[in-house]
Formats: C-alpha cells, sequence, structure tokens
C-alpha cells in the first residue's frame, strides 16, 4: 500500500503523496508541501468569502420574502448553485416565475399597433368608474383582463374587498336567470400578511353540476425597484425590475397540494365540479398615455362641476388596476352563449360590484369591511398604505 500524510499548516490540512516531503534541490530549505499549503491558503480564503457572501444572499433573500418582496429576493437568489438553496429559496423562485407571468399577462399593451397576444376587446364601460375588458380562448379556456383608473383612496378598500374572504358571500352577484349563487365562502388557511387559501362555491343552472374553487392567494411588494448590480449577482432579465407596482396571484388548488400547504382538501364531492383558475392583480401608479386616465379625469371633473364637495383627482394621484385571469369552466365545448353571458353580464356586473363595494367600505357604508380593516390595520391596512404612498411617489423612497 502507498503510504499517504497528512499535514496542518495554518488550518489548513493537505494530504501528502510519498516523497512530496523530500527537499527539492540543494540549499532549497522549502519542501513541496510548504508550497502547496502556500497556494492552497488563497484558494482557500477566495472559497471562505464566496462561501459567506452566498450564505448571505440566501438570508437576505429570506427575510426579503418575509417582507413579502419576492421579486427582490429571487434577484438575490439568481445565479447561486442550486446545491446551495433551501426549501424556503425554492418557493420564492417558484413564486416570482408566476409573478412575472402575470405581470407580463397583465403589463403587454393591447393598444391596434400590435396583435396584443390575440387579446379581443369586449368593449369599454363609462361611468364612476370606468373600465375596459379583453378576452380569448385558448385551448378550451377562458382568459380575461380588465382595466379600471381607480382614486389612491380607494387602494385599502379594494384590498379589504379581495383580502376578507369570510365577506365574500355579502358582495358576489346572485342571480335567478341564470340560476347562479355563491353559497359557500370560508378561509381554510393564512400565511403572513396576505397569503390565504379560500374555498368557495357556487350553485350554478341545472344540469350543470356545482362548482367549488378553492383559490391560493399570494402578494408581491414590487414597490422598490432592483437595487445596482452587485458583482456577485449575475443579471435577471425580470419585469419587475422598475418597481412600482402591487401584485396578488391566485390559483386553483386541489388534493395534490395538500403536502405543499399543509391542508386536508379532500376529493371533490359527487355532483360537484372543481375549477381550475390562475390569474392576478396589479397596481400601479397610472401610465400617462392610459386611454381610460383621460376617460376617468373627465369624468372626475364633470363629478365636481355638479358636486363642488367632490374634487377632481390629480393624475399622480390615480392608479392602474389590473385583474388578468385564465378560467378552466370544466366543459367540453365553451358555448358562445356561455361565454357572451360571462363576459357582458356576470364578470361586467362583477367588476363594477366589486368596486361600488370599494366605494361603499371608503364611504364607510359596509361596517363588517371597515371592522375588519380596523382590527387589521397595524399588521395589514397601515402597511398598505405607507407602501401606496411610496409607490405613487408621495414620500421619498428609502434607499436599498
Amino acid at each position: 500500500m502507498t503510504a499517504v500524510t497528512a499535514m496542518e499548516s495554518n488550518g489548513l490540512q493537505v494530504i501528502v503523496p510519498p516523497g512530496t516531503l523530500e527537499h527539492t534541490h540543494g540549499n532549497d530549505n522549502t519542501t513541496n508541501v510548504e508550497k502547496n499549503v502556500a497556494a492552497a491558503k488563497p484558494e482557500a480564503e477566495e472559497n471562505g468569502h464566496l462561501k459567506t457572501e452566498i450564505l448571505n444572499r440566501l438570508d437576505r433573500a429570506r427575510i426579503l420574502a418575509n417582507d413579502d418582496k419576492l421579486l427582490l429576493a429571487a434577484n438575490l437568489l439568481h445565479g447561486i448553485d442550486e446545491k446551495h438553496l433551501q426549501t424556503i429559496h425554492h418557493d420564492i423562485l417558484k413564486e416570482a416565475a408566476i409573478f412575472n407571468i402575470i405581470l407580463e399577462d397583465s403589463t403587454t399593451s393591447l393598444d391596434g399597433n400590435n396583435d396584443g397576444g390575440g387579446w379581443m376587446k369586449q368593449g369599454d364601460h363609462t361611468g364612476r368608474h370606468s373600465f375596459s375588458m379583453y378576452y380569448k380562448l385558448k385551448d378550451n379556456q377562458l382568459y380575461c383582463r380588465l382595466e379600471t383608473v381607480v382614486h389612491s383612496n380607494l387602494l385599502v378598500p379594494i384590498l379589504s374587498v379581495l383580502n376578507e374572504s369570510e365577506l365574500y358571500q355579502t358582495w358576489l352577484p346572485n342571480y335567478n336567470v341564470p340560476r347562479i349563487k355563491v353559497v359557500k365562502s370560508e378561509k381554510l388557511h393564512q400565511s403572513g400578511r396576505c397569503g390565504q387559501v379560500v374555498n368557495v362555491e357556487t350553485e350554478v343552472p341545472w344540469p350543470l353540476a356545482k362548482r367549488q374553487v378553492i383559490l391560493k392567494a399570494v402578494a408581491c411588494d414590487n414597490i422598490d425597484s432592483y437595487p445596482e448590480e452587485e458583482d456577485s449577482v449575475k443579471s435577471n432579465e425580470c419585469l419587475g425590475k422598475d418597481g412600482g407596482k402591487i401584485l396578488i396571484r391566485i390559483s386553483s388548488m386541489d388534493c395534490q397540494d395538500n403536502l405543499e400547504e399543509g391542508l386536508n382538501i379532500p376529493p371533490v364531492e359527487k355532483g360537484v365540479a372543481r375549477m381550475k383558475v390562475k390569474g392576478g392583480f396589479t397596481l400601479r401608479k397610472c401610465p400617462s398615455n392610459n386611454p381610460l386616465l383621460e376617460t376617468t379625469m373627465r369624468y372626475d371633473v364633470t363629478a365636481a362641476s355638479r358636486d363642488p364637495s367632490s374634487a377632481a383627482a390629480a393624475a399622480e394621484d390615480l392608479v392602474l388596476f389590473t385583474f388578468s385571469f385564465c378560467v378552466d369552466p370544466q366543459l367540453a365545448v365553451i358555448p358562445k352563449v356561455f361565454v357572451n353571458f360571462f363576459l357582458r353580464t356576470a364578470m361586467g356586473q362583477m367588476w363594477n360590484m366589486f368596486l361600488n363595494v370599494a366605494e361603499d367600505i371608503k364611504d364607510g357604508k359596509r361596517p363588517d369591511h371597515s371592522k375588519a380593516i380596523e382590527e387589521k390595520r397595524e399588521v395589514l391596512y397601515d402597511w398598505i398604505e405607507d407602501r401606496t404612498r411610496i409607490m405613487l411617489g408621495q414620500v421619498p423612497q428609502p434607499s436599498s
């Protein structure tokens, strides 16, 4: 067997083959092993520095994610070898990929100068809350995108309508012809400041089965722009780099998601169809070239002329609110009558009702929502107001 010697020098262990300990030439008293140790030290110091830097980025990403800044967290993880990542880091990257899709879906231009990704305009709806609706059919799924411009003082009410899932039944529309009625709305799980899982069940006309959807909602604070690239952070092309947005993503869940969320979603009941939905909400300062901006400001001026107590909002105070989603209605073929009813009646009325409920909350006419806001003000709604002011440039943005 060949003998091998291990030597320790300045905390570094070097494996020395036979003969390495012999002196090299004449009066040269430096052994080969000492040369090896000397060569290994800079490399070890460099590796130690790299390991520390990676650990710092991993920890900073975790802290950012806990503060709902998922895209910023994912940017820090970009370029780190997968062997260094823990479960939480994989979850951050997974969520960031979903939010990038939402950003693409909700910020793609829909003007007449391009094909808009196959979107067709359902129509414009003018009034107190003017909005535009677009749709497309693909792979037997219905895609929809709605855009409206709202005043910044409506953001907390809007987000409370979305967040207070136990109150959905108090405002979601019900129809007698055709019969569509929300019969259950319950929160199954809360995670962090904004994340939750909700169950909504709806009765629909015979012979269709009752529809159920179990939705997971996750929020992302994408208000801060990315800091200047660090030498150790590889370039990461992302639509969220410029910041200035609040994002909320929703996706349906089923039994296979139990392990991921620590839930106990039972198999679907007989006579019930579990729907598949995915999409998200995007809130950002209204771009100056958005056609709805002029419509909204014109309406505000008219309203102010009729009611002096109703002041017109400045353009800097207006927020573009976009909702884009895809739904699989669990139908072999999506009939045109379903598309027409869903878009022109159900979605149009529901969107209007959603915004009117937010107005009622702002005016103190929805005591259940007002109570929920006050109970969660310190942990959620004060934070929303503070972050909104930064998004609109009403206070200096803190340095990263």
